[in-house]
C-alpha cells in the first residue's frame, strides 16, 4: 500500500505547486457545495448557493493576485483555513447544514500532506476541530465521538502522506546526486561531465589527468589498494581546485578538470600545486596531464581530444609531467623540503 501511494502521489507532489493546487481545490470545494445544497435544504439553496458561489469566485480571484512564489510555503495554509471557516459560517447560518460537508476536512488534510512538511496537519488541527464543531451547530456527546474518529482519520491521512512525500523527495534527491557523482572519488561522473562540457565557453581550459602505471599498481597490490589511491586523488583534487573549478572522473584512472576563464599558464600553476600535494600523500605514484583551452568556433569535443593527445604526449615524454598542444608545461616534481611539505599540508 505505501509503495502504491508513493507511485500515485510522488509525481503529483513534485509537480503540483501548492498555490495552484490550493486554488483548484478551493474552486472544487465551492462547486461541491453549490451543486449539493439543493439536495440538503431546498428552502435556502438559492440564497446560500449564490452566496457560496460569490465567495468562491472572490476567493479564487483574490488568491491569483497574491505573489505566492515570493512567500513561504506555509502561507498556502490559508487555503484550508479559509474553506473550513466558510463551512463553519455555512453551518452557523443554516442550522447546522455545514456539517454535511465534513468530507471537505479530509480532502484538505490530504492537501496538507501533499504540499506541506510533516507537522502541518497537527498545527491546523485546532482550527479544523473548531470549524467542525461550529459547522454542526455546536458540540454534543454524539458529535464528540464522531469528532474523535474524524481527527484520527485527518491526522493519519495528512501525516502519512506528508511522511511518504518527504521520503519520496529524499530518495529522488539522493538518486539525482548518485546519477551525477562518482561514488568512489566523490567527483562528478562521466554523465555529469558531459553536461558541464556542454556549457564550456571560449577561454575555459580542459585538463585530463591520468595516474601513471595504475594497472601495474592494481596487479601488484590489488584493486582495493587501487580504489584507495583513486579516492585519495579525488580528495586532493577537491582540496586543490578553486571554487569555480570543476572535476570529474573521466574513466578508470583518468580525471577531467574544467577550469573556467583560465589561461594555459594559470592551469600549469594549478597543476604544479596539485602535483606537490599529491607527492606528499603518495610520492610513489605520479600522474601525467594534458591541457587544452577552448577556442571560438571549436567544438568542445575537439578541445577534449586535444587535451587527450597532450596527455599521451606527456606520457610518451616520460610521464609525471604536464603537456599542452604546444609542448611541455612543467617538469617532474622535485623532492620537497620539510618546509615545503609543511606549507602544503596546511589545506
Amino acid at each position: 500500500m505505501p509503495r502504491f501511494v508513493l507511485q500515485v502521489t510522488g509525481p503529483l507532489a513534485r509537480s503540483w505547486d501548492p498555490a495552484v493546487g490550493g486554488q483548484l481545490m478551493l474552486a472544487s470545494s465551492g462547486l461541491i457545495v453549490v451543486l449539493t445544497l439543493p439536495l440538503l435544504d431546498p428552502t435556502v439553496w438559492r440564497s446560500a448557493s449564490m452566496m457560496v458561489l460569490l465567495v468562491t469566485v472572490a476567493a479564487c480571484g483574490g488568491s491569483m493576485l497574491v505573489p505566492w512564489r515570493r512567500l513561504p510555503r506555509a502561507c498556502t495554509l490559508a487555503f484550508p483555513i479559509f474553506v473550513w471557516a466558510a463551512v463553519a459560517v455555512l453551518g452557523s447560518t443554516t442550522d447546522g447544514i455545514g456539517g454535511n460537508y465534513s468530507g471537505l476536512y479530509a480532502l484538505w488534510f490530504a492537501y496538507l500532506g501533499l504540499t506541506q512538511p510533516p507537522g502541518a496537519s497537527i498545527t491546523l488541527l485546532p482550527v479544523a476541530i473548531g470549524s467542525y464543531l461550529v459547522s454542526w451547530g455546536g458540540p454534543s456527546w454524539p458529535l464528540v465521538a464522531r469528532l474523535l474518529i474524524a481527527v484520527a482519520v485527518w491526522l493519519i491521512l495528512g501525516e502519512l502522506l506528508a511522511a511518504l512525500i518527504q521520503r519520496q523527495r529524499s530518495l529522488t534527491d539522493e538518486m539525482r546526486v548518485l546519477a551525477h557523482v562518482d561514488t568512489l572519488t566523490k567527483l562528478g561522473n562521466r554523465r555529469d561531465l558531459d553536461l558541464r562540457l556542454a556549457d564550456a565557453a571560449p577561454g575555459d581550459t580542459l585538463v585530463l589527468c591520468d595516474l601513471d602505471h595504475f594497472k601495474q599498481l592494481n596487479d601488484t597490490l590489488g584493486h582495493a589498494a587501487g580504489d584507495a589511491v583513486l579516492t585519495d586523488f579525488g580528495l586532493v583534487i577537491r582540496a586543490t581546485l578553486r571554487k569555480l573549478d570543476y572535476a570529474a572522473r573521466y574513466g578508470g584512472e583518468e580525471f577531467a578538470l574544467l577550469l573556467p576563464a583560465t589561461a594555459t599558464a594559470q592551469a600549469a600553476i594549478l597543476l604544479t600545486r596539485l602535483r606537490k600535494r599529491w607527492a606528499i600523500l603518495h610520492p610513489e605514484i605520479t600522474f601525467s596531464a594534458g591541457v587544452a583551452t577552448c577556442r571560438d568556433g571549436q567544438p568542445v569535443a575537439a578541445t577534449l581530444a586535444e587535451a587527450d593527445r597532450a596527455m599521451y604526449a606527456a606520457k610518451a615524454a616520460g610521464r609525471n609531467r604536464d603537456h599542452s598542444g604546444a609542448g611541455p608545461l612543467a617538469t617532474a616534481v622535485p623532492v620537497l623540503s620539510s618546509v615545503e611539505v609543511a606549507d602544503e599540508l596546511v589545506w
